[in-house]
């Protein structure tokens, strides 16, 4: 995979600079309206939430059924976010017109749209519990109102991978060159000077090293999403600094000041400060960094694939447990501790002239117990081939997005009935993995953008193509 075409660069620049333009005036010194509210307690970013856990807040019918399904028209980029008030949000890639939906979930009736500079390998919008999205852009981080409105826009050195609410105040931004700060959620000050993780990037472009973050090669210094522990306002993050022969686990804490009012971005309330770091000499993959329950774990997938705990504490590894693959996208975390590995596809949308093979070899689900300190396995699907992110639910069940072999067309025949390859949901047992309800979803083909699910219950998938089906 090589990098970005020169036209795309040109008109992402382009686009930015637009929404510099028209953002910028939308910056606000003072409060908004006293209103605070945290990141939403529901599928609220790309992984879930901070942690990263890939887990649900609520629990799943136990035989979910289609309610309805809709297209965008448009390459879908990443997992559906919600608000928990009844909106879910996905974002797609297009050459014109809207980019960004807000979806009703009762219905999937589109309650708007607007057209944005998006771009990188997973773009989700983080949702607070008001339903005011903080969306990642070419170059940095938008805010928008729940009805859509542009609220502000604060650039960054790359792209934003993480952007995440350390609370009702401050949203915490890491690109993925490794520049990180604090910026008040309300009005996109400061509320932090800059912390450069991969230390300084020899060049001002935006885009450097970012056709390489999908895969988390050395050219892409930060690929994923921070794992942040918002009670202790500490992230844990891969980072490969350019010219460093190995990659390292990075733990940084946002230190805040009372004296953060928002109101100057040269009174800085807080500063980012860096705990430690740890060589990962087995390598990493671009899958973010995922907290176990009590955040004293954070889990990284190495270079074949492994599964490798280390302390939150110190950084010292505890364990690794073979799985077999190489996941593209994060493992999930049972309420028992089980750590429930992703699939392996190509999930992650990479232009025109992308030639990832549609079905990228075997992506089995496997459990991982991390109870007695071993990392040993509990349990193993291979007759499944995982095609995105999984979704454990509040109630020990996981729901997982596999390739399914009998017909696209919604016939739930198993056989190879010489139609493509379709998709199914398949609702697991946390314990013993075995299927406990199977859903071929209707006209699906391809790859898969995501699964999440909201905070009453509703699956939504979403396919590389740029449909959306809800399940309840």
């Amino acid at each position: 995979m090589g990098p970005a075409t020169t036209a795309r660069t040109v008109r992402a620049l382009a686009l930015v600079a637009v929404a510099v333009g028209l953002l910028a005036g939308c910056t606000s010194s003072t409060e908004s309206g006293g209103a605070r509210l945290p990141q939403a307690a529901s599928w609220s970013s790309v992984t879930g939430g901070p942690p990263n856990s890939g887990r649900a807040h609520s629990s799943v019918s136990q035989s979910p059924e289609l309610v309805w399904s809709r297209t965008l028209g448009a390459p879908a980029i990443g997992v559906a976010s919600s608000d928990g008030i009844g909106t879910s949000y996905q974002a797609t890639i297009s050459e014109r017109g809207c980019n960004l939906f807000a979806l009703s979930a009762e219905d999937g009736r589109k309650r708007w749209c607007v057209r944005l500079p998006t771009d990188g390998p997973r773009i989700t919008a983080t949702v607070d519990g008001r339903g005011s999205l903080f969306v990642p852009m070419y170059g940095g981080v938008g805010a928008l109102a729940a009805e859509g409105e542009n609220r502000w826009f604060v650039q960054t050195r790359g792209t934003p991978t993480t952007v995440t609410l350390l609370n009702k105040r401050h949203l915490l931004m890491i690109s993925h060159q490794g520049a990180a700060r604090v910026v008040n959620a309300h009005t996109g000050l400061d509320s932090s000077p800059e912390l450069r993780l991969a230390g300084p990037i020899a060049t001002d472009d935006r885009g450097y090293g970012l056709p390489w973050c999908g895969i988390g090669a050395r050219g892409c210094p930060v690929p994923g999403p921070a794992a942040v522990d918002t009670s202790t306002a500490t992230a844990y993050v891969t980072v490969w600094t350019p010219g460093a022969d190995d990659p390292e686990l990075v733990a940084l804490r946002f230190n805040s000041s009372d004296s953060d009012s928002g109101g100057s971005g040269d009174e800085h309330g807080g500063a980012l400060e860096e705990l430690w770091r740890v060589p990962l000499s087995e390598g990493r993959l671009g899958v973010p960094v995922v907290l176990s329950n009590d955040r004293a774990e954070a889990y990284v997938h190495t270079d074949d694939g492994d599964l490798a705990a280390y302390s939150t504490a110190d950084g010292a590894h505890l364990w690794t447990a073979p799985v077999g693959y190489r996941p593209d996208l994060p493992p999930s975390v049972l309420p028992d501790g089980t750590v429930v590995t992703g699939g392996r596809t190509s999930t992650l949308w990479r232009g025109p002239e992308d030639d990832h093979d549609d079905d990228a070899g075997p992506s089995p689900v496997v459990a991982i117990s991390s109870e007695d300190g071993s990392g040993r396995e509990l349990w193993r699907r291979d007759d499944l081939r995982q095609l995105t992110n999984p979704a454990a639910t509040d109630d020990g069940r996981v729901l997982v997005a596999v390739r399914a072999d009998g017909s696209a067309s919604g016939s739930d025949a198993d056989g190879d009935s010489g139609d493509e390859p379709g998709i199914a949901i398949h609702l697991l047992d946390g314990g013993t993995g075995e299927t406990l309800h199977r859903i071929l979803v209707p006209a699906a083909h391809g790859p898969v953008s995501g699964l999440s699910v909201d905070s009453d219950g509703r699956i939504v998938l979403t396919t590389g193509l740029g449909a959306v089906y809800l399940f309840d």
